[in-house]
């Protein structure tokens, strides 16, 4: 057994020794018991003793009976040696055992510490995968706890946003609905505005007329015009200034500029109603430019631009002045084909310009050079008629005295008609032309294209009179050439006229002479 010690046959002199001093002690006893230890017998005691005492016989026989004691001690001593020794081997051996029991335990206990030690690899494993797995259940805790908040966060921010998104959601609802308010008002104001506005435009247009470049009838017609406009004034401005597409209010204060001169404003405002797409305000452009007429310098081939715009923009008085700059070559080459196709477009559209020229180029090849007329036809009474009819319609009275002596005499292709002839005469007898009230009474008094009726005649010979533009003696017509005399019937009803009215003095006798002349021009001078 390791650690435990041994003692070999030859040491028993060395434990003997040691034994001895612990029993006898220091000094010569210490000696005695070395000698005697030391394995020389009795037989070497006395001498030994006696050498050592140095005494006699009597030291000798105490020394003896010493030795004999000390050899008893010694026997005593070498039993309780050998008690000891086998107390000792006994020990040893105890130890022997416990030192193999011990290392046997030790061997287990190192069994057990590896056995320990494993199975602490095992728990610490154990623990460690434990440990992990509740680390990994702490972060996945952990981790959900963080997902949760995170969730919870998201939530939040979700109801946030919810909340944001319904406040602003509120709040735009609410500023849409105040724009969609703000924005029916405004329509509706703007409704109302546009309403009164359009209004505005049909009064101007009702009070003034269509927007027209055509030059007026008559004098009468161009006053009646000015009037209008200035009637209509105020509704064309508002018109003008509400709706700027109003073209034909644009036009009208154009018009109404240019009567009073301001010529600048007045482009300004054809302009605006040229691009609102009025034909006429074109055609009245091209006359500034056509007549340089200030502020605006002569330019003629800007003009036929814009005369040939609105032509196609469906204009008569464009059509009828580019086909008299076609006539003329101005501007534009000389062209009677041309020009006979543009006076026909503006006559169709009701110009009664267009219509009387044309009209006129029909009865006698007007603006047609000779040598073109054949092939255009001319002349043509028979095609004048209707435009000479459509524009005495229109007003222009010479047209309908031209259709009266058309159908008085006649003309190649057209008979001489009465009928028409009295019509056309009281068409301009109707229209207050005192030589027409004349004539329509002698025609009355000779049954001329009518039903003769003296009292009737009478009555109309008194009307032309009142007016003032005819004179007694020259107011009838004429037969074949010769004034006819007076109808007997109707003079005598004329002079009962006048002596009605306090004018004739003499006999009703139905000759008109000199008191029944006088009578008359007294008439026509009230």
């Amino acid at each position: 057994m390791a650690g435990t010690r041994r003692y070999r046959p030859g040491q028993l002199y060395d434990l003997s020794r040691e034994f001895a001093v612990f029993r006898i002690g220091f000094g010569r006893s210490f000696l005695i018991a070395t000698v005697l230890g030391s394995g020389l017998g009795s037989g070497l005691a006395g001498p030994v003793l006696a050498q050592v005492t140095g005494g006699g016989a009597d030291d000798a026989g105490q020394a003896a009976t010493l030795v004999e004691g000390l050899l008893a001690e010694e026997a005593e001593a070498r039993a309780a040696a050998r008690a000891a020794w086998d107390a000792s081997e006994t020990a040893d051996a105890a130890r022997d055992a416990a030192a193999a029991e011990l290392e046997r335990r030790e061997a287990e206990a190192r069994a057990a510490r590896q056995a320990a030690q494993e199975a602490i690899a095992v728990l610490s494993e154990a623990i460690g995968q434990r440990q992990a797995a509740e680390a990994r259940i702490e972060d996945a805790a952990e981790a959900a706890a963080a997902e949760e908040l995170e969730a919870e966060a998201r939530q939040q921010a979700a109801r946030q946003a919810e909340a944001e998104a319904a406040r602003l959601a509120e709040e735009e609802a609410a500023r849409i609905a105040a724009e969609e308010e703000a924005a029916r008002q405004a329509a509706e104001a703007e409704a109302a505005r546009r309403t009164m506005a359009e209004a505005a435009l049909e009064r101007c247009i009702a009070v003034a007329g269509a927007p027209s470049a055509e030059e007026p009838i008559s004098e009468a017609a161009q006053r009646a015009l000015f009037r209008a406009l200035a009637e209509a004034r105020g509704d064309c401005v508002e018109a003008a200034r509400d709706l700027p597409e109003a073209g034909g209010a644009l036009f009208h204060l154009g018009t109404i500029a240019q009567a009073t001169g301001e010529h600048r404003q007045a482009v300004r405002f054809y302009e605006r109603a040229a691009e609102a797409g009025v034909g006429a305000a074109l055609t009245r452009l091209g006359d500034y430019h056509n007549f340089g007429i200030r502020p605006v310098r002569e330019d003629v081939a800007r003009a036929v631009e814009f005369y040939e715009e609105a032509v196609a923009a469906g204009d008569p008085a464009a059509a009828a002045t580019l086909a008299m700059m076609h006539r003329l070559g101005r501007g534009v080459p000389r062209d009677p084909d041309r020009m006979m196709a543009l006076m026909q477009q503006g006559a169709e559209a009701g110009y009664h310009f267009a219509q009387y020229r044309l009209a006129q180029t029909y009865l006698t090849g007007e603006g047609v050079p000779d040598d073109a007329q054949a092939a255009l036809g001319l002349p043509d009474p028979v095609s004048a008629i209707p435009h000479l009819a459509g524009a005495a319609r229109a007003g222009n009275d010479e047209a309908a005295r031209d259709l009266a002596r058309l159908y008085a005499t006649g003309a190649p292709g057209l008979n001489p008609n009465p009928a028409r002839r009295f019509r056309w005469t009281e068409f301009l007898a109707d229209k207050g032309d005192a030589p027409a009230m004349a004539l329509r009474a002698f025609f009355i008094e000779q049954g001329i294209g009518t039903e003769r009726d003296p009292e009737r005649a009478a009555a109309e010979y008194v009307r032309a009179l009142e007016t003032g533009g005819v004179d007694p003696e020259s107011m009838r017509g004429t037969v074949n050439g010769v004034v006819p005399p007076w109808d007997t019937e109707t003079a005598l009803a004329f002079q009962r006229i006048l002596q009605e009215r306090g004018l004739y003095l003499g006999a009703l006798d139905a000759q008109v002479g000199p008191g029944t002349l006088g009578a008359a021009r007294a008439l026509s001078q009230q």
